[in-house]
């Protein structure tokens, strides 16, 4: 038996790992990718929904398996698994989940799911590091989770990472946690749960600081971390260092020093460069705080690696929070940058150095209701390992291929996926060259024999290129704004693009000040501000669509004299907003304005500021646009033709402020007919219903609209017409002789457009209630704004105090407003219960004397029976 499973391992050793199993993705809230293709294709279907950490698992031949955030695990029908719910992991954690295959059982896969740093804010502890186990072989191959929360270490961090062993047939998985790294070998056994722990910084301590992604190099020689350390402020911390695939064992680290709170970390396929995406720490004033994103690149073959940083890419805005977002390889070899969004963003060749790397800003489309949070699948770093270096992606040009120096290879074999190339379509030579029989991407399948170590397949898409179709001279005009009209100005050369790249959408460019820096690809010139030497200067561009494949365009900057039309007349324009202290305005009036006065342009963009508009950046869409407070009455405008700058100029604005009035009008049907009333003061009124006058009355219901206008503004106001429904009143309660009198007015519908008046309709509320009455009679009135029903209430009450002085004021106590009171009996004590009087309806009332003598000043006691049975008692004061 022990021969058998020799055998089987051996058998296993000699076959391959691929890479096909990173092959989908599913991300973000409901985004979803497939790289089978070689290219990334939307896939839809996803049911994920998280803010961070996710992962995704397909087979060898690229088929999806299942998918999770870390807590809950979908299957390849995008159903819940049986027992998927409840996993350890967190959808708020950096890398929540990764996906390891058992090497000799192929159902059996393990999900590690790190730490998440909100748990240890809640009552509920930390998550720890665990696993659970899926096995594919049930539920009818749609799988279920066999096995959930093994607990692996009881406090940890949100990262983890994984790479194949050097035998084949087996895997390290490794987390960090404080100043430890531990090391778990995953075999045909599962997993050892005793882990090689390699003890050395960074030390991180304190929940807020557990985020941050940790990456092997797809060779296994190397791991970096991030850790994002908020507490007690933010401090950068990005670590490189030596990983022994033999032994688990990390060591040397290497420190990268900056400043920024760095977050996302991804090595190049052939393990040569580093990527790391950082917020930038400001710490120059006051309190350090964080401000624009950063991708940066660092070269491991350098000598001095931290001296290599080399700035890939700077995102035009900040984004809210402490997190910049991962990065991730896909099976394309190419780098994916996730933020909240609507696209990835892209580094297209990461083994390249410096700006040929080929950073492209939200390049990947993900489809409608689809969007990127912060986090993508980490997958197994070996899936994306490479031994060969490519180079040469041009159309019509042999593609070399130069395998690793290095790499101990008996035999290797070729099938570049290009059939149409006939016999040239494989080959074992160790580099071999390949001209490709068109453009597209191919599918180069490398199998490899090692002297020591299992056999290995490689996986490599190859884009070639269509050789650039560019116009190969163009001239580039500016306006000329500074008012010396000296033939300066300021371009932003990445505009001359559109110009020689033939509508090609995909086609990027490099600029140089000589031909002899653009063939050698030196001192690059800032393509988006850029003052050129003299009129007529002429500059080179390096243009390409895969940064191996380029071509040349000479450049020619022009300075059009005589440009600056300065401060314009003024433009009277409408504000259609309703907020206080903010104007709304429509960008289309403006275009309008300045498209009147000048026909003949075939370009117009309207601008918030000078720079924004002689560099044409962020130009205004022709729609709402708010101004605040603070902000200048004036936009900017450029004139263009046939994309050369032909007018600048400042636009002041005069703003017309939008008259209050409601914009949609809730009315009943009244019997008569409803009058619909617009705003006064107007010069023209149009109704729906086709009349002009300021007012109308109908009889119908339904929706109805009027425009009115005044100075070229105009306006619409909305009438919904409704059936009034009965109105009437139910009941009134009065509950008096209290010390707060209230009346509670119950209508047969009680809702938000019945008014309520207690003073015979000269004020009204929609509260149905009246409090803190004094007695009297009160005329109560109901309305809907189409009927009204009047009723009328006593609301009873005793003096609190009276005076028996004999001066004619308060002489006498008595029930106020008595005569709504028939056949009522009073009778008064004093403090020790005595009776001291009793009167009734049509009698005076008490004049404060007992036996005809008087009483003295204190507070009295009465009882009072109404004819319904009502009692009453309370006190009152007699004051001399």
């Amino acid at each position: 038996m022990k021969q058998a499973i020799c055998f089987l391992m051996l058998l296993l050793a000699c076959t391959t790992y691929g890479q096909r199993e990173a092959s989908n993705w599913f991300f973000g809230a409901n985004a979803g990718l497939d790289f089978n293709s070689g290219a990334p294709q939307i896939l839809n279907g996803g049911q994920l929904n998280t803010v961070e950490g996710c992962e995704t698992f397909s087979d060898v031949n690229g088929n999806l398996l299942f998918y999770t955030d870390g807590k809950t695990v979908w299957n390849r029908n995008h159903g819940i698994m049986p027992n998927g719910t409840g996993l350890k992991g967190s959808f708020s954690t950096t890398q929540s989940a990764l996906v390891v295959p058992n090497p000799v059982i192929e159902d059996i896969f393990y999900v590690f799911t790190p730490d998440d740093a909100l748990a240890y804010n809640g009552e509920g502890g930390s998550n720890g590091f665990n696993y659970s186990v899926i096995d594919m072989g049930l539920d009818g191959g749609n799988g279920d989770v066999l096995i959930k929360n093994i607990d692996l270490l009881e406090n940890a961090s949100e990262n983890v990472t994984a790479v194949i062993g050097p035998d084949g047939i087996s895997y390290w998985v490794v987390t960090h946690y404080q100043n430890q790294f531990y090391s778990y070998l995953v075999d045909g056994t599962g997993v050892n749960e005793e882990p090689v722990i390699s003890i050395l910084g960074p030390t991180v301590t304190g929940g807020d600081n557990i985020r941050g992604s940790i990456k092997i190099s797809p060779n296994g020689k190397k791991l970096a971390i991030a850790n994002t350390i908020i507490e007690p402020e933010y401090t950068s911390s990005l670590h490189l260092f030596d990983f022994d695939n033999i032994t688990g064992v990390v060591s040397n680290a290497i420190q990268i020093p900056s400043k920024r709170l760095y977050y996302g970390v991804e090595f190049s396929s052939n393990s040569s460069k580093l990527y790391s995406s950082g917020l930038a720490i400001d710490d120059t004033v006051g309190d350090v705080d964080v401000g624009s994103l950063e991708i940066v690149q660092f070269d491991l073959n350098d000598f001095d690696i931290p001296a290599s940083e080399y700035l890939v890419g700077t995102y035009p805005s900040t984004l809210a929070g402490n997190v910049s977002g991962a990065l991730q390889m896909g099976i394309d070899k190419k780098i994916y940058h996730a933020v909240p969004g609507e696209k990835l963003s892209v580094i297209r060749t990461p083994n390249l150095k410096g700006i040929d790397c080929d950073f492209r800003l939200f390049e990947v489309d993900l489809g409608d209701n689809a969007l990127s949070t912060y986090g993508l699948p980490p997958f197994i770093q070996s899936f994306f390992e490479t031994i060969v270096t490519i180079e040469n992606f041009c159309e019509g040009e042999a593609t070399t291929f130069t395998t690793d120096s290095s790499a101990d290879i008996a035999s290797i074999s070729w099938d570049f996926g290009d059939p149409s190339s006939g016999s040239d379509n494989s080959s074992s030579d160790l580099n071999p060259t390949h001209i490709f029989s068109a453009y597209g991407v191919y599918t180069v399948t490398i199998d490899v024999d090692f002297i020591s170590g299992p056999s290995k397949k490689y996986i490599e898409f190859v884009e070639i290129a269509e050789s650039p179709n560019v116009t190969n001279s163009i001239e580039l005009v500016q306006c000329d704004v500074d008012g010396l009209d000296d033939g300066l100005s300021i371009f932003n050369l990445s505009e001359s693009i559109s110009l020689f790249s033939n509508g090609n959408e995909d086609i990027n460019a490099l600029f140089f000040i000589s031909m002899d820096d653009a063939i050698a690809n030196i001192n690059q010139l800032s393509s988006e501000s850029y003052e050129n030497t003299s009129n007529g200067q002429i500059i080179y561009a390096r243009a390409f669509e895969n940064a191996e494949c380029y071509t040349f365009v000479q450049i020619e900057l022009t300075v059009k004299a005589m440009s600056d039309l300065g401060t314009y007349a003024a433009a009277q324009i409408c504000d259609i907003g309703n907020s206080l202290l903010v104007f709304t305005v429509d960008i289309s009036d403006v275009y309008e304005y300045i498209a009147n006065d000048f026909p003949n342009n075939d370009g117009i963009s309207i601008f918030t500021s000078e720079s924004n508009a002689l560099l044409e950046v962020e130009p205004l869409a022709l729609e709402k646009y708010q101004i605040g407070p603070f902000d200048e009455w004036a936009f900017y405008f450029r004139l263009e033709n046939n994309n050369a700058c032909d007018f600048m100029g400042k636009l002041p604005l005069d703003i017309i402020s939008r008259p209050e009035f409601e914009d949609t009008v809730n009315l009943k049907l009244c019997g008569n007919g409803t009058v619909l009333e617009a705003p006064e003061g107007f010069l023209t009124y149009s109704w729906s219903t086709g009349e002009n006058a300021q007012s109308i009355t109908v009889n119908e219901v339904g929706n109805y609209s009027v425009d009115f206008s005044v100075d070229n503004c105009s306006y619409t106001q909305h009438f919904i017409l409704e059936e009034s429904s009965d109105l009437k009143i139910n009941e009134i309660e009065v509950w008096d002789f209290r010390d707060n009198n209230e009346v509670i007015v119950h209508a047969e519908t009680e809702n938000s457009e019945i008014l309520y008046s207690i003073d015979d309709g000269f004020t009204y509320q929609t509260v149905n209630s009246f409090k803190n009455l004094k007695p009297g009679i009160y005329g109560i009135s109901v309305t809907d704004n189409c009927k009204t029903i009047d009723s009328s209430v006593v609301v009873g009450g005793l003096n609190s105090f009276f005076s028996p002085n004999n001066d004619g004021i308060n002489d006498i106590w008595t029930l106020a407003n008595a005569e709504f009171f028939p056949n009522f009996e009073i009778s008064i004590f004093d403090r020790f219960g005595q009776l001291i009087s009793t009167f009734k309806d049509g009698q005076e009332g008490w004049n404060g004397t007992y036996n005809n003598q008087l009483m003295p000043s204190t507070d009295y006691w009465y009882k009072l029976k109404l004819e319904n049975g009502r009692t009453v008692n309370g006190h009152f004061a007699l004051k001399r």
